[in-house]
C-alpha cells in the first residue's frame, strides 16, 4: 500500500483524500497532524485555540488563558487566570483586541460567565449568563456583538458590546440528547460556532446529534436548518471555515477532523494518531500560516476516564490546501 500511496501523492492526490482512502497508512503525507505544543497529561485540560492578526496563538487550559507569540518562538505563558475554579472553554479575540473567554463549571461552583482580558493579568467579568447552563464557544459579528453557544441549555446567546445578554435563538435542533450523549458524561447540544465569510449565515455544530446547522441571519425570524447530519459527525465540537466555504470540524468523540462542504457532504481528513478528543480548530491568520489548521486535542474523555488509554493533550497543526477564512 505504501507504493500506491507514493504514486498517488506524486499524481497530486490531496492528503485528505489519501486519509479517506488509506486511513492511518496515509498519515505520512504532508497534511498529517503534527504536534506544535504538548500539555501535561492528567492535569488541566486544554480546550480551545484561537489566533489574532499578529499571529499570536491563544489557548484555554484549565482555568487559564495562555498566549504564544508567532513564528514558533517561545512557549505558552499565562495571559490571565479566571478568578474561580472553573473550566475556561471557547476563546476569541474581539474587534477591540481584547481576548474573550467563555467558562463553565463541572461542579457546584457557579461558572457561566464570559470573561474579558485586555492585557496580562487583566481579567474582568464581561457577562454573567444563566448559571444553569454551560456557555461554550464564541463568535463576533461585524458590529462587535458576541454570539455564545450553550450546549446544556440548547441555545445561543447574543451579547452587545457592553456585555448585556439576550437569548438569540432557542430551538429543538440546538438541544442535546440526555438519553444518548456523545461524550458520555452529559448531554451536549449546540457547541462550535462560526460565521461564513460574508457574515450572512451563522453555522453551529450539535455534538450529540452529529449535525451542522445553518442559521440565515437575513431572515426575519432566523431558524436553524440542517446542512449535514452524519454519524461521522457525532461528537462534533469546534468549527472553522476556509476561504472556499468548506467547514472544518473537530469531532471530539471519535478523535477525528472532518470537513463539510457547501452541499453538506462530509469528508474525514484525519483520524487517530496524535488526535485525542479534538475540541477546537482555527486557521492561521498570517500569510505564512493561512494554510495551517491549528487543532486543539483536549484528551478530555481519556483524562476523565470516559475512554480507555493514556491521554495525550496537545496543540496540533494540519496542513491544508485552501487558506482559512479571516476571523471577524
Amino acid at each position: 500500500m505504501g507504493s500506491v500511496r507514493a504514486t498517488l501523492i506524486a499524481a497530486g492526490l490531496s492528503c485528505h483524500l489519501l486519509l479517506t482512502a488509506f486511513g492511518a497508512e496515509a498519515r505520512q503525507c504532508a497534511g498529517a497532524p503534527a504536534v506544535l505544543a504538548s500539555f501535561v497529561s492528567g492535569q488541566d485540560i486544554p480546550e480551545s485555540v484561537t489566533t489574532d492578526d499578529a499571529g499570536n496563538l491563544y489557548v484555554s487550559v484549565g482555568n487559564t488563558v495562555q498566549i504564544r507569540p508567532p513564528g514558533g518562538a517561545g512557549t505558552f505563558s499565562v495571559l490571565g487566570t479566571l478568578p474561580l475554579p472553573i473550566a475556561a472553554l471557547g476563546i476569541k479575540v474581539g474587534p477591540d483586541g481584547c481576548v474573550y473567554n467563555a467558562s463553565t463549571s463541572l461542579s457546584a461552583v457557579p461558572g457561566a460567565f464570559v470573561w474579558k482580558m485586555c492585557g496580562v493579568d487583566s481579567v474582568e467579568a464581561f457577562a454573567e449568563l444563566d448559571q444553569a447552563g454551560a456557555p461554550n464557544d464564541l463568535a463576533f459579528d461585524d458590529d462587535g456583538s458576541l454570539f455564545v453557544t450553550d450546549p446544556l441549555l440548547g441555545l445561543i446567546w447574543k451579547l452587545d458590546t457592553d456585555g448585556n445578554p439576550e437569548v438569540f435563538l432557542q430551538h429543538p435542533l440546538l438541544g442535546g440528547d440526555p438519553a444518548s450523549p456523545a461524550l458520555l458524561f452529559r448531554q451536549v447540544g449546540v457547541n462550535g460556532i462560526a460565521f461564513d465569510k460574508h457574515h450572512e449565515n451563522l453555522f453551529v455544530s450539535n455534538t450529540d446529534s452529529g449535525t451542522i446547522l445553518r442559521i440565515d441571519l437575513r431572515a426575519a425570524a432566523p431558524v436553524p436548518v440542517v446542512l449535514a447530519r452524519d454519524p461521522r459527525l457525532r461528537g462534533a465540537d469546534g468549527i472553522g471555515f476556509d476561504r472556499s466555504g468548506e467547514l472544518f470540524v473537530a469531532v471530539n468523540a471519535t478523535d477525528t477532523v472532518a470537513s463539510v462542504d457547501k452541499r453538506g457532504h462530509v469528508r474525514i481528513l484525519a483520524t487517530g494518531g496524535y488526535l485525542d478528543g479534538p475540541s477546537s480548530v482555527v486557521f492561521g491568520a498570517r500569510p505564512q500560516d493561512k494554510h495551517t489548521l491549528y487543532v486543539m486535542s483536549s484528551a478530555f474523555s481519556r483524562t476523565l476516564g470516559f475512554q480507555l488509554g493514556t491521554p495525550v493533550p496537545a496543540l496540533l497543526t494540519l496542513r491544508v490546501a485552501t487558506p482559512g477564512s479571516s476571523l471577524p
